[in-house]
């Protein structure tokens, strides 16, 4: 049992900035995905995106921000300025990014004024820098009177690792928003708006704990809720519901996905809660990528099941297995929160996610099993060589971590990097979590290292020298 407490929640990092300065590349830098568009058109981005950061020791969440120009006269661009600037002052840190190339220009010097008011720790990113003077390029940018500036390049990575540690060097590790272990059972229910999942809550509870109401957005913050069941127990957390970007109205709903991410950390456990009247939506889908890149064990439930007809549910089911393909580690459940049907089977889909999602595995067991993998269906041929994965032990939990060491890793295409994890998964008997692959190349013992030549093998080497001599 840790005896540690969890932070109550991930420090937030803002990248506020003009438009085509670099935002949305450089969020997808930090955060090591490809989640942001990214195009050289001004204003591709207009809502807030949020995503996990991946770079430094630090637990954090990075916010992508609409691009600001306070010189414009569009409504929608004064729209979005209104709204990236208070996604800054709710920050705990904001990275102002400016075009290296483009130089200082009002609109940087007003925007700068709005920052340094919002009295958030921020620093000066000068973006487009790859090939140029650091010390020349960001000179002209020290006038907006912000401490801390790095020349970087988004794009290339440059200086990126030294901007991000600046601000979040002081803050909590990674490691330390992993759910404690006290007993207890952390259910997260996540889903969009009004597809009930204050009703399940309140269904599992036995009460009317949380507010309904048939109006979209009627739970603004997560709510916790302990219980009992069968002499375990659980904490069951109640998230906002992600609204369609198009319909969010105010800074405190554009959170709802920051807020649904920190709940995340706090479960062990994901009820993703689909509403079966609507289908699968895409917001849907980009809930149950956030739950899959969070690592949490998850158990689909599909709410709203009783009243439809055959069709309908062929349709559905049809759906799911064609829309939730990367998420086949999955249970899915059918209920009714309203009425109850099927909602006392759920938790036997989450007590098995949880201890799949928990359970520590043997390193010859893990070991035996690579094998077993390599000798079914062989890693392709790296130019003319063959890749060699040679053992593999336990890295971590929630989700189970397997490390892999060979050789060549960095060249293991992402298809057998899927072999992998679904031969894992079917041969351990882990249903309801994702597992994740580590790969570390081997070192080389001889990496370095020169044999010396023996007394014959040298009298060999000067023959043979003597020989090439008399040619030329």
């Amino acid at each position: 049992m840790s005896s540690s407490p969890l932070p109550a929640r991930r420090p937030t990092l803002a990248i506020i900035g003009r438009p085509n300065v670099g935002k949305s590349t450089l969020f997808n830098r930090i955060t090591r995905s490809r989640a942001a568009l990214v195009a050289d058109v001004p204003g591709l981005t207009r809502d807030p995106k949020v995503g996990i950061g991946r770079l430094g020791e630090a637990g954090y969440i990075v916010v992508d921000t609409g691009g600001i120009d306070e010189t414009s006269d569009d409504v929608l661009a004064g729209r979005v300025a209104e709204h990236a600037l208070a996604v800054a002052r709710d920050c705990d840190a904001a990275i102002f990014v400016v075009d290296g190339r483009a130089g200082l220009n009002a609109a940087d010097e007003l925007l700068a004024a709005e920052l340094r008011r919002a009295g958030v720790a921020l620093a000066l990113a000068v973006n487009k820098a790859e090939g140029l003077d650091g010390a020349l390029v960001t000179a002209e940018f020290r006038r907006l009177g912000i401490a801390a500036v790095f020349a970087i390049s988004a794009a290339h990575g440059d200086g990126v690792a030294a901007l991000v540690e600046h601000l979040t060097g002081s803050w909590p590790p990674a490691s330390s928003y992993l759910a404690e272990d006290d007993g207890r059972t952390r259910i997260a229910v996540v889903g969009r708006p009004n597809v009930g999942k204050s009703t399940l809550v309140n269904r599992v509870l036995g009460e009317e704990r949380m507010i309904t109401y048939d109006l979209p957005g009627t739970t603004r913050d997560s709510v916790d809720a302990d219980f009992e069941r069968h002499g375990r127990a659980y904490t069951i957390i109640d998230t906002a519901g992600l609204r369609r970007k198009s319909r969010t109205e105010g800074v405190a709903e554009k959170f709802s996905a920051v807020q649904t991410l920190q709940a995340l950390d706090r479960a062990q456990v994901v009820l993703l809660v689909l509403d079966a009247r609507d289908g699968i939506t895409e917001q849907d889908v980009t809930l149950l990528g956030m739950v899959v890149e969070s690592g949490r064990a998850l158990v689909v439930v599909v709410n709203k099941w009783d009243g439809l007809d055959a069709d309908q549910r062929q349709r559905i089911k049809s759906e799911l297995d064609r829309r939730l393909r990367f998420a086949t580690f999955a249970e899915i459940h059918f209920i009714s929160a309203l009425h109850g049907s099927g909602v006392g089977e759920l938790f036997g889909a989450v007590d098995a996610a949880a201890a799949a999602a928990l359970r520590t595995h043997k390193t010859g067991d893990l070991t035996r099993l690579l094998e077993a993998a390599l000798a079914a269906h062989q890693p392709p041929l790296v130019r003319g060589r063959r890749i060699k994965l040679r053992y593999a032990h336990m890295g971590g939990l929630n989700p189970p971590t397997i490390v892999i060491h060979g050789n060549q890793v960095d060249a293991l295409p992402g298809s057998y990097q899927r072999y992998l994890e679904n031969y894992f998964r079917e041969a351990l008997g882990l249903v309801g979590t994702p597992i994740r692959l580590e790969l570390r190349q081997s070192d080389n013992p001889y990496a370095g290292r020169r044999n010396k030549l023996t007394p014959r093998q040298q009298a060999k080497r000067r023959r043979l020298m003597q020989h090439v001599k008399r040619k030329k």
